[in-house]
């Protein structure tokens, strides 16, 4: 090869003893990690709050996302105390794989969360992402020969289209657009870089970022030509000047990106607090429960929140489709699953049934398995007393 082939000894010896990374490096090597760990605490500081809407869901879910591939941008990095390493591995093309993954959240984050518009855009947004998502899962499926999955997907796809004809937003907007966000490839109502700019990037910063973290992506010829030209080390885990400067350009940009996140999430999440769950008895619960229920757009699809925590049991409430929730309860020594609960259109029933973690009762009296096991052909009622660690169940006679 013309870049040369040492061995394998030789290269850990020019790895572990090459120069020490300039003063430019350090310092955003140290920034990222600063913001980092400041970013981890304003998630936990605002974890287990029960989204107001479905634009603080969706913040919670992409600031995770961007905070979990900074933690990963660290641990690739060299030199970075977030990981044990035999060598310092230099590799800028796999951070600007995260570094682009960190900007595309950035921007979902501003548009989906951020941006101020309408409520007619905003469900016409959060439409136009269903159904990317719903196209992209039939693409998936299709691959594999999925054909009940595909047809599932296609279902969802007419529903989401119907959900867009009748939007108010969606029918002002040119036919030709429309046309094109009803194929289900396009995700965003517009062009990235608008976004970028709305969201405090310069347009001409940001195309000049989206090109050449998007060649390492793809493996595209600009990723690849110059390996071996001027800088021999460059692409081969080897400290050089090129690693070295386009790292700490990935670095930078995490950095932007998470500060500005950050303030964001601050604001969204201003005055809201977490529910006192120690203090919730098992009427507060179920009242807690019904507001759920009942509020598909303050607890959208997905969304999942413990409402009850104590030394010995954990109540945590998932909403599985627009009609139903499911809750499940968890003994927090062991964290075993200890009861499954469902509650919504298609009824109210408990599973799961852990008989040494409750002290169960029917018909006010302590049933036997047989009772229990025949429970299921009777109509009945039941109550979950959580903080007594009691199940009251009474049948229809």
């Amino acid at each position: 090869m013309t870049t040369g082939t040492p061995d394998f000894d030789v290269l850990l010896d020019r790895a572990n003893f090459g120069r020490e990374p300039s003063d430019h490096y350090t310092e955003r090597l140290n920034a990222l990690d600063n913001i980092v760990r400041e970013c981890m605490h304003v998630s936990h500081r605002y974890g287990g709050i029960p989204a107001p809407t479905s634009q603080h869901f969706y913040a919670s879910v992409l600031f995770t996302t961007l905070v979990t591939k900074g933690v990963s941008l660290l641990s690739l990095a060299p030199h970075s105390t977030w990981a044990a390493k035999q060598i310092e591995h230099w590799d800028y093309a796999t951070a600007a794989v995260i570094a682009r993954t960190m900007l595309e959240a950035r921007l979902a984050f501003y548009y989906l969360c951020t941006d101020s518009c309408s409520t007619e855009e905003w469900q016409c947004r959060w439409n136009i992402f269903n159904l990317h998502d719903c196209t992209a899962r039939i693409r998936l499926f299709d691959a594999l020969g999925k054909q009940d999955q595909v047809d599932g997907f296609r279902e969802q796809a007419k529903e989401l289209h119907e959900r867009l004809k009748t939007n108010e937003f969606f029918n002002s907007l040119p036919s030709g657009q429309q046309k094109k966000l009803l194929n289900g490839q396009t995700a965003y109502l517009m062009p990235l870089e608008d976004i970028a700019e709305l969201a405090g990037m310069e347009k001409a910063n940001f195309r000049f970022l989206y090109v050449l973290l998007s060649s390492h992506v793809h493996s595209l010829p600009m990723s690849f030509y110059r390996m071996g030209d001027m800088d021999e080390d460059r692409g081969r885990g080897l400290p050089s000047h090129t690693e070295e400067n386009y790292t700490s350009l990935c670095l930078s940009l995490a950095c932007s990106l998470l500060v500005s996140t950050r303030d964001e999430v601050h604001a969204l999440f201003e005055g809201l607090s977490k529910p006192v769950n120690e203090s919730y008895d098992a009427q507060e619960v179920e009242h807690k429960i019904e507001e759920m229920v009942n509020n598909p757009d303050g607890f959208p699809v997905g969304a999942k929140v413990d409402i009850f925590q104590s030394e010995r049991v954990k109540v945590e409430v998932t909403r599985v489709d627009a009609e139903n929730i499911e809750m499940r309860y968890y003994h927090m020594p062991s964290n075993d699953l200890v009861l499954l609960r469902f509650d919504g259109e298609k009824g109210v029933g408990l599973t799961d049934i852990d008989p040494f973690f409750w002290n169960v009762e029917l018909d006010g009296l302590r049933p036997t398995e047989t009772m229990m096991q025949q429970l299921a052909d009777h109509r009945y009622a039941f109550k979950v007393d959580h903080v007594e660690q009691k199940l009251s169940f009474k049948t229809e006679r």
